[in-house]
């Protein structure tokens, strides 16, 4: 009976423990709640720069039912228990500087846990979207932009197109069918609106046409508004 009860328990912990992705990046799962036969789509959500994997988490409740959503927090550890994706610095009003090397890496590591937990937890590596806010959006279009076989679409909510993602090499022929939707506060003081229209102009410049491009009477947040365009 206690080799019966020992092996029951020795099961349980490894079906547990098999669903543990390999990755250094915390992280939180929701699961789909619209079960089919076949793999999930997955939606990865990367939070603003100081916050964390909650930040963003209850929103997967309300979108799409068959979505596996995973909501990832940001490798850097800042001053105020605050996480990013890399450091900033701002000095006044002027424009915040970063080190793009930081950003680099922290890519390599949010496209490596997409290849670990799609193939963990069995999802579909066809159908996957990135949803950002801020610093978030800032790597959901460097996502975007590097790996665009591997990146279906990204949300870009309030966020920045970084001159050096612009500036990397790109596989324009897989790029230019990445879905993108962007959106904006009219009275974000922390990243201008201008920041949304020249991302979107460069987007379309290089052919992209699936852009949905939405400004909202907001500062630097997201609204009830947004958040139904972005179910939808």
């Amino acid at each position: 009976m206690k080799k019966f009860l020992v092996l029951i328990l020795l099961c349980f912990f490894l079906l547990g423990n098999s669903q543990t992705i390999n990755t250094t990046l915390v992280y939180k799962v929701n699961e789909a709640s619209k079960k089919t036969d076949k793999p999930a789509p997955v939606l990865i959500m990367l939070h603003g720069y100081g916050s964390n994997e909650e930040d963003l988490f209850d929103i997967a409740k309300a979108l799409d039912p068959r979505f596996v959503t995973i909501s990832l927090r940001g490798p850097e550890v800042l001053k105020d228990g605050g996480f990013a994706w890399f450091i900033l610095d701002r000095q006044g009003d002027k424009p915040f500087t970063y080190d793009y090397n930081k950003a680099k890496e922290s890519r390599a590591k949010i496209l490596s846990f997409i290849s670990n937990a799609c193939k963990t937890l069995k999802l579909d590596s066809s159908n996957v979207f990135v949803m950002g806010f801020s610093q978030g959006a800032m790597m959901g279009y460097d996502l975007a932009l590097s790996a665009p076989k591997k990146i279906k679409g990204v949300l870009d909510l309030s966020g920045k197109l970084m001159k050096e993602s612009k500036d990397q090499k790109i596989d324009w022929t897989k790029a230019v069918k990445t879905k993108y939707f962007i959106a904006h506060g009219n009275s974000d003081n922390v990243i201008k609106m201008a920041e949304a229209d020249s991302a979107v102009k460069f987007l379309r410049s290089k052919k992209i046409s699936d852009i949905t491009f939405n400004n909202y009477e907001m500062p630097h947040s997201i609204n009830g508004t947004e958040l139904n365009d972005i179910k939808r």
